[in-house]
């Protein structure tokens, strides 16, 4: 239900300026229709390999959305402070300490996105503060919950 509702349409008409960006988040509630493609691949009338390969498919795409996810949502915590720094420049010292927030939106994507893979895979990626701490292992969790499904999902397929 609360993916059909145009949140960012009813934001703009109640709200304006800086508070619509929050509304505007809200349109993420949409992603949750992605759960629904293991009920569509099911009730597909094709081979088992094309349904395997979907499966492989959609599986792919649920790994990507989740690093998309939980990396802009650690560079957003990240951003508040300005006190994390990327494990690439952990050598750099002082020097480089806010290196990450001058780069361009396009580096920062990829080093956040390189730290949820890190995250994913159980490595650290070295919180600094308590929110961050406590935010990371929460995904630390996570991983090794997707890790588990995604062992699970391909060995399913794999018999």
């Amino acid at each position: 239900m609360l993916a059909t509702l145009p949140f960012d349409k009813m934001g703009s008409i109640f709200v304006s300026g800086k508070n619509l960006t929050y509304f505007k988040l809200l349109g993420a509630l949409k992603l949750v229709r992605v759960m629904r493609l293991g009920r569509i691949i099911a009730y597909l009338r094709v081979t088992a390999e094309v349904k395997a390969g979907l499966q492989i498919i959609k599986l792919i795409f649920s790994i990507i959305l989740y690093l998309h996810c939980f990396g802009c949502t650690f560079y957003y915590i990240a951003k508040s402070d300005k006190t994390w720094v990327p494990p690439i420049n952990y050598n750099d010292g002082e020097a480089n300490f806010s290196f990450l927030y001058r780069q361009s939106i396009t580096q920062k994507y990829f080093t956040v996105l390189h730290a949820a893979v890190m995250i994913l895979t159980g490595n650290d990626i070295g919180p600094r503060g308590t929110f961050q701490t406590v935010f990371l292992s929460g995904g630390l969790f996570m991983g090794a919950m997707i890790n588990a499904n995604m062992f699970g999902e391909l060995a399913v397929l794999a018999t």
